[in-house]
């Protein structure tokens, strides 16, 4: 074999490993789906849910409007937090679920990770949030993934 076809042979191989490592590093682009389905539920100070409260949920990327329980609503992915306000009369029960990146670090030391990463962040696919959001009346709650293994919920003001 010529030396010229073993070296296009040996840069045709390194290609398809670099290609191979990084669809397993997961691009977020290509592997995540646009959208994420959350559950919102409006409750009282009891945990108790109040059925019928409208609620509008909104991020960077679009406004949601339905009733609570409002179950595997598909929220569009974005890096901006995830906005909840319901409402029945005077009840009011706010919370803001935060986006949460899911990257690899391994994918920005791989060729063109970084550049991938970029494409990440900015279609949004790049971050997620808790899946279970129970939104209290006369409370603002904050959700966060990203701090315990599941959502925590710190009271960041009182509405009463």
């Amino acid at each position: 074999m010529p030396a010229s076809d073993s070296r296009l042979l040996r840069l045709t191989v390194r290609a398809a490993l670099a290609i191979g490592a990084l669809a397993a590093a997961g691009c977020a682009t290509v592997t995540r789906e646009p959208t994420q389905r959350v559950s919102i539920v409006a409750v009282d100070a009891d945990d108790q849910p109040l059925p019928g409260m409208r609620c509008r949920v909104a991020n960077g990327a679009a406004v949601y409007y339905g009733d609570s329980p409002m179950h595997d609503v598909p929220v569009r992915r974005s890096f901006s937090n995830l906005e909840i306000e319901c409402r029945r009369g005077a009840l009011v029960a706010r919370g803001t679920a935060v986006a949460r990146g899911g990257g690899s670090s391994l994918q920005s030391m791989l060729p063109g990770g970084t550049a991938m990463l970029a494409i990440d962040v900015l279609s949004g696919r790049h971050f997620s949030y808790p899946i279970e959001l129970r939104v209290r009346a006369g409370e603002h709650l904050v959700f966060d993934a990203g701090r315990t293994r599941g959502a925590l919920q710190a009271d960041t003001g009182n509405d009463r």
